[in-house]
């Protein structure tokens, strides 16, 4: 009986060595996975806020800037047009930081809920004209502006933009705007 060990394997010089085998890729724990999550919607939903800001005519509208406002009180649809066109019937006289903000004077006041983003209250100044008559008991957004010998009709006597003063309207109605200043003084059509 031979005592003598086994030839080892022959070692080869130039042999290509085995490739270490990197370690297993740890698992996101619990907490990573978690925070992943959160961060996720938490950038969702500011995408979504911000195309709902970015896409609202009234969350982007500036003091000075005119719109178009249709509908009714109760669902009046509001979007920023040119000061000079023909659907232009209200000027932007304030925009509130809330939507619990009063506009005070005689403002006609739109509020925009979003359903994600941010809420929106604008004091609205109606684009009146001196001589011309407007219906008094519409329900729709807006001055009406109709012939002064319809039942309801009532003229603009006096439209005074730069002063906010209701005495300068003497017997007439006055329509006080702080901001622009205007004062528009209503009165009966001389030819009801």
């Amino acid at each position: 009986m031979s005592t003598d060990m086994p030839a080892s394997a022959p070692q080869y010089q130039n042999a290509p060595q085995a490739e270490p085998i990197p370690p297993a890729p740890k698992k996101p724990s619990v907490m990573g996975r978690i925070l992943r999550a959160v961060l996720g919607l938490v950038v969702a939903g500011a995408v979504v806020y911000g195309f709902n800001y970015f896409t609202s005519d009234a969350a982007q509208s500036k003091a000075g800037e005119c719109a178009s406002v249709t509908g009714t009180s109760t669902k009046p649809e509001f979007k920023v047009v040119e000061c000079g066109a023909a659907e232009a019937n209200y000027t932007i006289g304030k925009v509130l930081g809330s939507t619990t903000e009063s506009c005070g004077g005689d403002y006609d006041e739109y509020t925009e809920s979003a359903r994600r983003g941010p809420d929106s209250k604008l004091c609205l100044v109606p684009k009146l004209a001196e001589g011309k008559c407007y219906d008094s008991s519409s329900t729709t957004m807006g001055p009406s502006a109709i012939d002064c010998t319809k039942s309801g009709a009532i003229q603009v006597v006096k439209h005074l933009p730069g002063t906010a003063d209701g005495t300068v309207c003497g017997d007439a109605q006055p329509m006080v705007i702080p901001e622009p200043k205007l004062t528009v003084c209503f009165g009966v059509p001389e030819n009801a």
